[in-house]
């Protein structure tokens, strides 16, 4: 089961937080080798060390290392440390770490009671190599504002997250507040017994707004349906949606794989995702374009009965990518040789910055995201289609009508323009009229951009409960602040509306004021990256 060697220590290699490369001489041979100084000191060269070189004789993915497992001659002093969980247990080389929520911990008491994540978006991978890629498009769509981002590390792959070179370069660089290791994967910036406690100390321990939960370097897989380490993805899904968090699934894609079964979306996704989520998630689909695109969203349409498939602008993702602070690699392929796959994990990143949920909107967003259908109990009096229109001034502000139901409400909110679509209408018309009407300002059907952001939702209005499906899409104007008049409003309009504003983006961000969209605050940044959005049914009133 383990081929065993000893050698000396020719030459030390690179080193990076909790490893160290290095060269053994082994029976006249150059061997390159891996050590965990937390565990077995630091080997300098002269050192005799014992090393466990199964995998590198056989040619499987351990980075081409062999593993140092012992300095004999020179063990390192006992650690003395905190903590009593064991991690690797009952191997030779368990390990004692101090846990987040153990207690004795400073989060005990915190994570004792903790039992939700308040609208956290999760996205789930089934390869270490997304995660960089989610972080990329996710920074990218939340440019200039806090970020905050943690690495779930699941035990599937490698256990020492110390093994991860993305990991430590990712923290380094400030792309990553930490990472958490659970199950039996140690070694991270936070310990936790399992992926519900991690996710938990994730939002608690470390303050994130984003979490990226996969295995660790090293997938697993036999060629069946079930034998492969990251089916765990499907039990993430599960997890995130049973602690209150927003599930997002990213899809493995392949143009470049020529393994039929990992060619396009892999089967691995498919099955996780299919068969191993129960809980509902959105499932990221990327707008590849051209034939293998369309491959692609054929290929997802089984995961629509059980999840939200979510459509997701890719453009202006490779430069993001490009610019990444770690290489991007996976299967041994970089970049160029497969961008598909780094631009579906990129396309997850963006989708969830539009799900970040802030103080304040935690409850509302675990409401709409259990309402994800029109309300069955419900009897709609009035059923239509509409447009609603982010407009942006020249200074990028956008303009919202404060609004008030004269006859239900009694306070009053901050609503995008826009209304229904006329009988042989098109969007861009409906666009054109609207805005003339309501704020006076005359656009043409080309400056209305394509309807990115998908939503249905019902209230009461004078006595009528209405159902409304919207598409809302963006236009852009090249003056400032333009003055808006009546240019022809409806009766319940000239009601209704109270008065006008244009909100820098950061104002609407922070305010606590009550608006429509309800999420409009949460999804308008990952919108205006060019986010493709399809969002819960929102009730209301």
């Amino acid at each position: 089961m383990i081929r065993w060697r000893s050698g000396e220590v020719s030459a030390l290699g690179r080193s990076w937080a909790g490893a160290q490369e290095l060269t053994v001489r082994v029976g006249g041979e150059a061997v390159r080798a891996l050590a965990y100084p937390l565990l077995t000191g630091l080997p300098e060269p002269g050192d005799q060390v014992l090393l466990n070189t199964t995998a590198l004789d056989l040619g499987l993915g351990t980075g081409g290392y062999a593993l140092v497992v012992a300095i004999p001659a020179r063990l390192p002093a006992d650690s003395g440390g905190p903590g009593h969980l064991m991690k690797a247990r009952y191997t030779p080389l368990q390990a004692q770490v101090a846990g987040a929520d153990e207690q004795g911990s400073a989060y005990h008491e915190v994570l004792r009671e903790a039992d939700d994540l308040a609208g956290l978006p999760v996205v789930v991978a089934d390869l270490h190599s997304a995660l960089p890629a989610i972080l990329a498009g996710y920074r990218a769509a939340r440019a200039g504002q806090h970020q905050a981002a943690a690495y779930v590390m699941l035990d599937g792959g490698a256990l020492p997250a110390w093994f991860s070179r993305s990991a430590a370069a990712l923290t380094g660089a400030g792309w990553l507040a930490g990472t958490v290791t659970v199950g039996q994967a140690f070694g991270g910036d936070v310990e936790a017994v399992s992926l519900h406690s991690g996710l938990l100390a994730a939002r608690h321990v470390l303050g994130a707004d984003l979490v990226v939960v996969a295995q660790g370097p090293g997938n697993l897989g036999t060629g069946t349906r079930w034998g492969f380490s990251g089916v765990a993805a499907g039990e993430a899904i599960n997890a995130a949606a049973v602690l209150g968090g927003q599930p997002v699934g990213s899809l493995r894609i392949s143009a470049a794989d020529a393994r039929e079964r990992h060619h396009g979306i892999s089967h691995h996704s498919l099955t996780s995702y299919g068969r191993v989520a129960l809980a509902r998630a959105d499932i990221v689909v990327p707008e590849l374009g051209g034939e293998f695109g369309e491959q692609v969203l054929a290929a997802a349409q089984p995961l629509g009965t059980r999840h939200n498939l979510v459509r997701v602008s890719v453009a202006g993702l490779e430069p993001v990518l490009r610019d990444a602070p770690v290489p991007l690699s996976t299967m041994g392929r970089g970049l160029d040789q497969d961008l598909a796959y780094f631009l579906a994990a990129a396309a997850a990143g963006r989708h969830a910055a539009g799900l970040r949920t802030g103080p304040g909107r935690a409850a509302a967003a675990a409401t709409a995201a259990a309402l994800t259908d029109p309300d069955p109990d419900l009897h709609y009096e009035l059923e239509r289609s509409s447009v609603r229109v982010v407009l942006q001034d020249a200074g990028g502000r956008v303009l919202l009508f404060r609004a008030r139901l004269a006859s239900r409400s009694r306070e009053p909110w901050w609503e995008l323009p826009g209304g229904g679509i006329e009988p042989g209408e098109s969007y861009q018309q409906t666009v054109v009229r609207e805005l003339a009407e309501e704020t006076g300002l005359q656009v043409s059907p080309d400056q209305v951009g394509l309807p990115r952001w998908r939503r249905s939702a019902t209230w009461t209005a004078r006595g009528i409960r209405r159902l409304q499906h919207e598409v809302v899409v963006h236009v852009r104007l090249d003056v400032h602040e333009p003055p808006i008049t009546d240019g022809g409003r409806t009766a319940e309009e000239l009601e209704d509306y109270t008065g006008a504003r244009w909100w820098t983006v950061a104002e609407l961000l922070a305010s606590p004021e009550r608006f429509y969209p309800g999420r409009l605050p949460d999804l308008l940044p990952a919108f205006l990256a060019g986010a493709d959005l399809t969002e819960p049914f929102e009730r209301w009133n």
